[in-house]
C-alpha cells in the first residue's frame, strides 16, 4: 500500500511509457496524487480526462527553452514580459488541472542585487495574478545539478520570502537538492515548518537521484508526520529500473 502523501511525478516516473499513459500506471501502483514538470508540452484535454480521480498536487509553469537551457526567469533582469506570460499560463493550466499550487522557475543568473530586485518584483506581481487560489512555490536547486540556478541555498530562499512577506508563495523543499548543497536537509525541513513556509516537499535518492534507499528520509517524514503538515511529497526520481518495481521502499515508508 503506498502512502496517501506521496506524489508520483509524471515526468519522471514511468518514462517508458508515453506520456498520457502514465497517470494509469500511477493509479494501477496505488497514487493517489501526481505532480508534473512540463504538462504544457501536452494537449490540456486529454491530460485533464487521463487524470480523472488523481489529486494534481503541483504543476511546474513553462520554464522557457529548456533544451537551450533556459530555466525559468524569475531572477533575470529583462525578462519580465516572458516571466508574467509563462506566470499566467501557468495559472490558467493549474485552474484547468485542479492542482493548488503553481511552481515558478527563478532562472540561471548570479545572486546579486539586480536579481534579487527582479525576483522580489516578479514574485509580488505573480502572488497578485494568483489570489487565493493557487500556491505559488519557489525551489532552491543544487548547482551541481542546474550550473547557475539563482535560488540555491535554503537561507537564501528563506529571507527572499520574509522580504516577499505574503503566504501566497510558500518554499518548495526537495530534500535531494538540499542535501547535495546543503550536506543535510532535516535541519532546513524544521525551520521552513517552524516559519509556516513550507509549500510542497520532494524527494530523490542522494546516490544517483534514484530511488531513495530504505529509511533515507525516515527522520523527515517522521517530522512531518509529527508537525501535522498537510501536504504532499512529490516522488521526483530517476528510476534504476521499472517504476513499479522500485516502489519498494515507498510501500515500507511510513
Amino acid at each position: 500500500m503506498i502512502p496517501r502523501r506521496f506524489a508520483a511525478n509524471l515526468d519522471w516516473l514511468y518514462a517508458q511509457r508515453p506520456y498520457l499513459d502514465r497517470a494509469d500506471a500511477a493509479r494501477a501502483d496505488g497514487f493517489q496524487a501526481v505532480e508534473l514538470q512540463q504538462p504544457h508540452l501536452h494537449d490540456t484535454a486529454a491530460l485533464a480526462v487521463r487524470l480523472a480521480g488523481l489529486d494534481v498536487a503541483l504543476i511546474n509553469a513553462p520554464a522557457g527553452d529548456w533544451a537551450a537551457g533556459e530555466r525559468g526567469f524569475a531572477a533575470l533582469p529583462g525578462r519580465e514580459a516572458e516571466f508574467r506570460d509563462a506566470t499566467l499560463r501557468g495559472l490558467d493550466l493549474a485552474a484547468r488541472l485542479g492542482a493548488p499550487r503553481l511552481h515558478l522557475l527563478s532562472g540561471c543568473t548570479d545572486d546579486g542585487p539586480a536579481a534579487r530586485a527582479t525576483w522580489l518584483a516578479n514574485l509580488g506581481w505573480a502572488a497578485a495574478q494568483a489570489g487565493d487560489t493557487v500556491t505559488l512555490t519557489v525551489e532552491p536547486i543544487n548547482r551541481r545539478d542546474m550550473p547557475g540556478y539563482f535560488l540555491h541555498h535554503q537561507a537564501q530562499a528563506l529571507a527572499l520570502l520574509a522580504q516577499l512577506g505574503t503566504p501566497r508563495v510558500q518554499l518548495q523543499l526537495d530534500l535531494y537538492h538540499c542535501r547535495i548543497e546543503e550536506g543535510e536537509s532535516l535541519t532546513h525541513l524544521g525551520r521552513a515548518l517552524d516559519l509556516g513556509l513550507l509549500g510542497h516537499v520532494q524527494v530523490a535518492g542522494v546516490a544517483g537521484r534514484h530511488e531513495p534507499e530504505a529509511g533515507e528520509f525516515g527522520a523527515e517524514f517522521a517530522l512531518l508526520d509529527s508537525s501535522g503538515w498537510p501536504g504532499r511529497i512529490g516522488l521526483e526520481y530517476r528510476p534504476r529500473g521499472d517504476t513499479s518495481a522500485g516502489l519498494g521502499w515507498l510501500r515500507a515508508a511510513r
